[in-house]
């Protein structure tokens, strides 16, 4: 029977701890994360779930629908309709120079003003970023505000917007923008 010496066994101790010291200061590379491009825009998922890029084009497309949505009940000068775009608790809607509107009576009211100077918006995504169990999405946008149907903008605007899942459909839960111009 072979036996080994202490000098060896020491220096394979001492070996193997400088291994794992080292490796240690080695950050394994995090797995990255689903991302495709969707009518000119980054859609991308941060999670701990397993999500194919299907996943993110079928959300995608339900978000881009919800926009639409917006955009219709805005061009018929519906705000009660609008404020059904937001959760049914906690929505809050923030424009610059006024307070935050809680809830959807406040963001109804706020609506039933801005429908009477802009006669129609449209929402352009830049960006969607999925989170959780895709039940929560923040997407960054810009907009533009038309009167009179004319073919030039009145406004221009960037938004930020936080998307909640409540009972299968995607309301608005967090709304801010600001004038670009």
């Amino acid at each position: 029977m072979k036996t080994i010496s202490l000098k060896a066994a020491s220096c394979l101790v001492i070996t193997l701890a400088a291994v794992t010291l080292l490796l240690s200061f080695i950050e394994n590379p995090k797995p990255k994360n689903p991302e495709i491009n969707y009518k000119n825009s980054v859609v991308s998922y941060y999670g701990n779930k397993k999500v194919m890029d299907e996943d993110l084009l079928k959300e995608a497309k339900l978000i881009d629908i919800a926009d639409r949505r917006f955009e219709e009940k805005w061009q018929k000068k519906d705000p009660k309709g609008i404020s059904e775009e937001y959760t049914t608790t906690g929505a809050v809607f923030m424009k610059p120079g006024t307070k935050p509107r809680l809830g959807r009576a406040e963001i109804e009211k706020e609506f039933s003003l801005s429908v009477k100077t802009v006669d129609r918006v449209e929402f352009f995504q830049d960006e969607l970023q999925f989170l959780g169990d895709l039940d929560v999405a923040f997407q960054r946008c810009h907009m533009l505000g038309y009167i009179n149907s004319k073919q030039t903008p009145i406004f221009e605007g960037s938004y930020v917007i936080l998307w909640k899942k409540e009972n299968g459909k995607w309301l608005i839960e967090y709304d801010m923008f600001n004038s670009d111009k």
